[in-house]
């Protein structure tokens, strides 16, 4: 037999010994899922968070922003998750009615005066109780929340009282607290996707369109409805969920660089919202939007009302109120210096 050349004997052992070698451990990757378009705050937020993550991990720990909805609605995620996937999807309380009925009431309308106010329920023993059934269920709430927006009305007619939305057509998503949110400030609820809302308001099918304002002037509605109501019915915040079986499998090290990088990524996409929210009421009120500011009381009251009525299946019936409670709390938030 020829005997090996030097080069090749060097390949060879180098192989040989790269099989018996330790395995070098590889980076944990994570995609982050949400439907925000690329540009919208929450995209930019996710990509700021990337790089936190990484530099904070060195390298160990990798986010991959996944905007749009490309792998899949919020319920598809979250499911995945829950199945062991390595995913962080944006998720809303309400979508874990099935397992959580009462996490649905963080969604309810009029239950907070600002996100200040409504940050102080993700602090309370109430919102840890049930973060600790959600983990029973599968799923590890990595971000309690992020700030969606405050919700208003858009519509063809001038909205001031609740008097003022009987019998008007307004656009909600697929979802029993936001019909039942609509149908308490006296509307008529119309469950429809957000593509098909242009159209339907040109076209007459429905008379007006409830969301954030940076949502509504990038759907170019004020194009078609020129009315603007600051209902402010509801301060929209949500969660990044992942599942306990994976958030099991990262090492402490890793559970604490998401966390305190996830709170950071909350409060710069809190700004964020903020600013453009700002702008874009200032854009539509260029585009010749009227800008008509409400009297909330009467609404407030109404879904205080009604809101509890529409939910038995809350264990509390006082869950609405108890809200209220935490939301109108003075006391100093923990991390607020009281002195």
């Amino acid at each position: 037999m020829r005997p090996l050349r030097p080069a090749m004997a060097l390949v060879i052992a180098a192989l040989t010994i790269g099989a018996f070698a330790p395995s070098v451990a590889a980076e944990t990757v994570i995609r982050v899922s949400y439907g925000n378009q690329p540009g919208e705050p929450i995209d930019l937020a996710v990509r700021q968070w990337a790089t936190w993550v990484e530099e904070e991990s060195g390298g160990d720990l990798v986010l991959r922003p996944f905007p749009a909805s490309q792998l899949g609605n919020e319920t598809e995620i979250t499911e995945q998750a829950r199945f062991g996937s390595a995913v962080i999807g944006i998720s809303a309380y309400s979508n874990f009615f099935d397992v959580a009925p009462d996490l649905s009431v963080i969604d309810a309308p009029y239950i907070a005066d600002s996100f200040e106010a409504k940050a102080r329920i993700f602090d309370s023993d109430w919102f840890q109780a049930q973060s600790a059934a959600l983990v029973e269920q599968g799923y590890r709430i990595v971000v309690p929340w992020v700030a969606y927006g405050e919700r208003q009305l858009l519509s063809n007619r001038e909205v001031r009282t609740p008097e003022d939305l009987r019998g008007v057509r307004i656009r909600v998503q697929n979802s029993p607290m936001y019909v039942a949110a609509l149908r308490s400030m006296n509307a008529v609820p119309t469950p429809m996707s957000l593509g098909d809302v242009y159209p339907a308001l040109a076209q007459g099918m429905i008379d007006g369109v409830e969301n954030p304002i940076p949502v509504l002037h990038g759907g170019r509605f004020e194009e078609v409805v020129k009315r603007l109501s600051l209902t402010r019915h509801m301060q929209t915040t949500a969660p990044f969920v992942t599942g306990e079986e994976f958030w099991q499998r990262l090492t402490p090290e890793q559970r604490r660089i998401l966390s305190e990088t996830g709170a950071r990524m909350a409060e710069y996409a809190n700004r964020l919202i903020e600013e453009r929210s700002e702008a874009d009421l200032e854009r539509m009120r260029d585009a010749g939007v009227e800008i008509i500011e409400v009297d909330l009381a009467p609404f407030r009251s109404r879904a205080r009302e009604m809101i509890p009525s529409a939910f038995p299946q809350w264990s509390d019936p006082g869950l609405f109120d108890l809200m209220l409670e935490i939301t109108s709390n003075d006391q100093p938030r923990p991390e607020e210096d009281p002195s």
